[in-house]
């Protein structure tokens, strides 16, 4: 995430003689990253780009406290001024009853404030509002959002007399439910996500990330009611993703704000009311925390921080770069225990969190360069990526071309059961693909326009759903060929089988999306390895599993010696009846005589098939007399088995 600080604003709670420029130069080397330094008339701008980890930096605050400890290890003089708010002094109940659910809000902090002036905010602070890129509104919304930039935890106004039944409820929205937000867009809710109910079922706010219509601030609004909560950080996520709502305020809550710094930000804002709106508090201030947050202590020792950082560092030194971050910490016997503070609660947990906060303070740039030291490891043998990478090479060797297509495909692009996305980006990535038939398909149509044939492939997954699980992901690979005979294509898949030493069996089989009579199993013994088919005119489509080929595959080919006694060699034309499988005839052939050692299919020209046979006895060289009996044989066989005729 990337944040706006003004430097002007930054120096009220960071007193430093230090330069704009020395400043982000300091900020990047140690900590959240000044990605562009932006001169201003009368300021400077940071733009700072903060990690998803570091909500208690995303903010004025938040960045003067890290600033406040990197600039110390520079020995450049520097103050952290607190950040100072005024106790609620009114004892006033506050009328309006607030019924809290622990479970999805860990704290709620509310005051009543009467008499307010609506009116445009004063110029200083509608020109920081403007530079960290918030539009001033008018002052009773402006407050809300300045402490919530200034301190990094939002805030909420309410128009206090359209509560009118005095209650608030923290309760899961149901299925269904709608809501108008402040932007004036209705939405109807998935169900689970956080409200607030006025006691009659109507929701008056979708808390930590935008108010809705009814209970809005307008210029007739008198009375109001600040508001600062705490939500389950992982439901403001979800509702702020599902609903398409991306606030500041969700930015913020979804990674988990500190509650503790939430009566500081509501004193703040009673305090501003008072100063810019003529107003004042007129309620005790509410504050229902029912579950305060823990210190975690974390316990290391000296040798843990050496071995990781690579540098064996004083132990006050350490000790002054935790505290300097306000951590709390104390050395005794070896061991260092430390406290995080509040506001680092969710982001360190570890020991090695600890060591990075030393590492970063420390400087990385001080770190040594080492180069790696002990034996190079060797490569892992027969991994599943060296497998796929070689069926990539060997595909591409047959005049493959490599394509990469999206997980995500539309509905009508599936077999039955595939998954949907709950909340898809559009109408062509609604499901993940149970098989890239489809979209094989649509990147073959795109490449139509070259006019010429050509063969697609690509590895990747496909996933099948499981009940109650997560689906398989099975690897596969999937390839279609355009503008082929599908003797070519069938000749492709042969020799890439062949280059995997994989002796298939090619079974018919009308299964799949290939039209009637025009598609094959492919099989290694009772193990099927894929599918090959036709699926229109011009479109062959194959896939094969890419386990069963790994599993059938052989790495290394049996080697058959060259037989000692040269081949009788001829070449046999037949006529075959239409229809007629042409794999068959060939497994005739061969089974016709124990001397036929090889047969191919030469040549076809109408109904004639020409096959290129192969004559061998391992013992001595064939005679003519010899081979005529075993042509006769095979003659005999494939007329009585095929129908076949020999053409003159």
């Amino acid at each position: 995430m990337n944040i706006i600080i003004p430097d002007s604003w930054l120096r009220e709670f960071l007193k430093t003689k230090a330069s704009a420029s020395t400043i982000a130069d300091c900020l990047t080397s140690c900590g959240p990253t000044v990605d562009k330094l932006n001169k201003v008339p009368g300021d400077f701008l940071y733009e700072i780009e903060i990690t998803a980890n570091r909500v208690d930096a995303m903010s004025i605050y938040g960045i003067a406290r890290e600033a406040n400890a990197i600039l110390t290890q520079y020995d450049i003089k520097t103050k952290l001024l607190p950040y100072k708010t005024s106790p609620v002094k009114c004892k006033k109940k506050l009328e309006i009853k607030i019924t809290n659910n622990p479970s999805l809000c860990k704290r709620i902090l509310a005051v009543k404030i009467s008499n307010v002036k609506l009116a445009p905010s004063p110029k200083w602070l509608q020109e920081r509002l403007e530079k960290v890129g918030q539009r001033p509104l008018n002052n009773a919304v402006d407050i809300s959002n300045y402490i919530m930039w200034e301190a990094g935890h939002p805030a909420h106004v309410f128009d206090y007399d359209k509560i009118k039944e005095n209650k608030i409820i923290v309760r899961e929205a149901k299925k269904g439910e709608e809501i108008i937000t402040l932007d004036g867009i209705k939405h109807t809710l998935y169900g689970g996500e956080v409200v607030f109910d006025n006691g009659k079922g109507e929701i008056i706010d979708l808390p930590g990330i935008m108010g809705t219509k009814n209970t809005f601030v307008s210029e007739k609004t008198k009375n109001i009611l600040l508001w600062v909560e705490s939500i389950n950080p992982e439901k403001i996520r979800k509702a702020s993703m599902s609903l398409g709502i991306r606030s500041q305020a969700a930015i913020l809550n979804e990674k988990g704000v500190d509650p503790e710094l939430g009566l500081s930000v509501i004193e703040k804002g009673v305090s501003l009311f008072e100063k810019i709106a003529n107003a004042k508090a007129d309620s005790e201030l509410v504050d229902i925390y029912p579950v305060k947050i823990k210190p975690k202590k974390i316990i290391l020792d000296k040798q843990f921080i050496s071995e990781r950082l690579g540098v064996d560092l004083d132990e006050n030194k350490i000790k002054d770069f935790l505290v300097s971050l306000q951590f709390k910490c104390s050395w005794k016997n070896g061991k260092l225990s430390v406290i995080p503070p509040s506001f680092r609660s969710d982001d360190i947990n570890i020991p090695e969190d600890i060591v990075e906060e030393i590492a970063r303070i420390y400087g990385y740039h001080k770190l040594p360069s080492r180069i790696p030291s002990g034996a190079l490891p060797e490569k892992p043998q027969n991994t599943p990526f060296d497998f796929e990478n070689k069926l990539k090479r060997v595909m591409s060797c047959l005049g493959g071309y490599e394509v990469y297509t999206l997980s995500l495909v539309p509905e009508n692009h599936l077999f039955k059961n595939a998954l949907k996305l709950k909340n898809p980006l559009g109408s062509d990535s609604v499901c993940l693909r149970t098989s890239f038939l489809f979209s094989l398909n649509q990147a073959a149509e795109k490449n139509k326009k070259t006019n010429e044939p050509f063969h697609l492939f690509e590895i990747g997954a496909v996933y099948i759903p499981k009940k109650n699980s997560l689906p398989d992901e099975n690897i596969m690979l999937a390839g279609i060929f355009y503008d082929k005979s599908f003797r070519e294509a069938k000749g492709v898949i042969e020799k890439f089988l062949f280059k995997l030493n994989i002796k298939a069996k090619y079974i018919q089989k009308d299964n799949f999306m290939f039209l009637p009579s025009c598609g094959l199993e492919i099989l290694k013994g009772n193990d099927l390895l894929g599918r090959l088919g036709i699926l229109e005119e011009n479109l062959i489509y194959y896939e094969f599993a890419v386990n069963s080929l790994m599993k059938n595959h052989n790495p290394f080919p049996k080697f058959n010696p060259h037989p000692k006694y040269p081949p009788q060699i001829e070449d046999l034309t037949l006529s075959l009846p239409e229809r007629t499988k042409v794999g068959e005839v060939i497994s005739a052939i061969k089974s016709a005589d124990k001397s036929v050692a090889k047969v191919l299919l030469e040549d076809i020209y109408n109904d004639a098939f020409t096959f290129r046979i192969h004559y061998v006895n391992p013992k001595k060289t064939l005679t003519d007399k010899e081979v005529e009996t075993a042509r006769n044989k095979i003659l005999e066989k494939v007329k009585k088995s095929h129908g076949a005729l020999i053409k003159s």
